[in-house]
């Protein structure tokens, strides 16, 4: 029996699935919940204002903007965060290989997001499995060095 047909069938299913979702949510802990929402908002950012260069797949594009997959800098989110917001200039090392392009400066992300994005990359490709808190982020930009 179709759902489009019987109207109490269509509520029912959504009760249930209603039901189930809270039911599902309910089984995680507040950091879960906040790692996979710093995870998905820092996958969208990610996108948008670093995957042009870096790609989706974070391996970075030829000779031209190292990849943030498999870099070492990924064990340092102060480093992270500040390269993010003010940009870099200077020459970085990454799988062996010399890149020198300039990184521009995102200075109209906040420190949520820089956090955010933070979080994804370091979970996604360094396995890390919580979130980095604003309070990380904004203790890192308040002593970044030009890079």
């Amino acid at each position: 029996m179709s759902t489009k047909n019987n109207p109490r069938q269509s509520i029912f299913y959504t009760k249930m699935l209603a039901s189930f979702f809270i039911f599902m949510t309910s089984c995680q802990s507040a950091q879960e919940l906040k790692s996979e929402q710093y995870f998905v908002e820092g996958y969208q950012l990610y996108t948008t204002h670093c995957s042009n260069c870096h790609q989706a797949d974070g391996k970075g594009m030829s000779n031209l903007y190292p990849p943030i997959n498999g870099s070492a800098a990924l064990a340092d989110k102060a480093f992270l965060a500040c390269i993010i917001q003010n940009g870099m200039t200077d020459k970085i090392k990454v799988g062996g290989r010399d890149f020198n392009r300039p990184m521009p400066p995102n200075k109209k992300l906040t420190d949520i997001e820089i956090a955010e994005i933070v979080s994804f990359v370091t979970m996604k490709w360094k396995k890390d499995s919580t979130f980095t808190d604003i309070e990380t982020v904004q203790a890192a930009l308040k002593n970044c060095k030009v890079y």
